[in-house]
């Protein structure tokens, strides 16, 4: 079925509590990011995956996407997200309460079945919806988009190393391929040699690993 709408708006509050958005600093980044987010967006983009009258009412929409932009923001497991949201105001503000919960919104299995519900095309318009917001906040230039850096220093990579066996064995087969190529004749060209000693290097490394 689909989501519930997030109380977020309406003008009657529970007695003797204030509304979060009276008690934050509206200068805060998540405030601020939370005002610039078009939170509508992602109910036109995923009310279609809900059946209407069928089951019980889905989780909020704004909980299940403000949820994910903190997991994602802060680096954290479905599980600490779920912890943070309890101890912090602005967490909760961001993904649509009015009042401050003292509960856990959801169970952290919802956060990896909505993920199945969406696919990777609907994680890729959480972050389409992030830049639009940047760009309607004027944080983000569309000169900014035309070149994208990316950071490979932690990848994994096919290094060879000037003391790497490797290195030695392209050596000596480029030296053989350029003597006979200029018609020096060798005593010995080492292919036999060198191949054999390129695998025991390499068993060698493999065994100390």
């Amino acid at each position: 079925m689909r989501p519930v709408k997030s109380a977020q708006g309406e003008e009657q509050g529970e007695l003797y509590q204030r509304r979060l958005s009276t008690r934050l600093d509206q200068s805060h980044p998540l405030y601020v990011l939370a005002e610039a987010i078009d939170w509508e967006f992602f109910e036109r983009e995923f009310g279609s995956l809900y059946v209407e009258q069928k089951g019980r009412p889905g989780l909020p929409m704004r909980l299940l996407v403000g949820l994910h932009y903190l997991k994602h923001l802060y680096d954290v497991s479905d599980e600490r997200v779920m912890a943070g949201f309890v101890e912090n105001p602005y967490w909760q503000y961001f993904c649509g309460e009015e009042f401050f919960v003292h509960e856990l919104p959801c169970n952290p299995t919802n956060l990896v079945k909505w993920r199945k519900r969406i696919g990777p095309g609907g994680m890729e318009k959480l972050l389409a919806e992030t830049i639009a917001a940047a760009q309607r906040q004027q944080a983000l230039k569309p000169s900014d988009l035309r070149r994208v850096n990316v950071d490979t220093t932690v990848q994994e990579k096919a290094i060879a190393f000037p003391t790497d066996a490797r290195l030695y064995h392209k050596a000596r087969c480029v030296l053989v391929r350029e003597a006979q190529r200029v018609g020096i004749e060798l005593r010995q060209s080492y292919r036999r040699v060198g191949k054999r000693a390129l695998k025991s290097k390499a068993a060698t490394r493999t065994r100390s690993n």
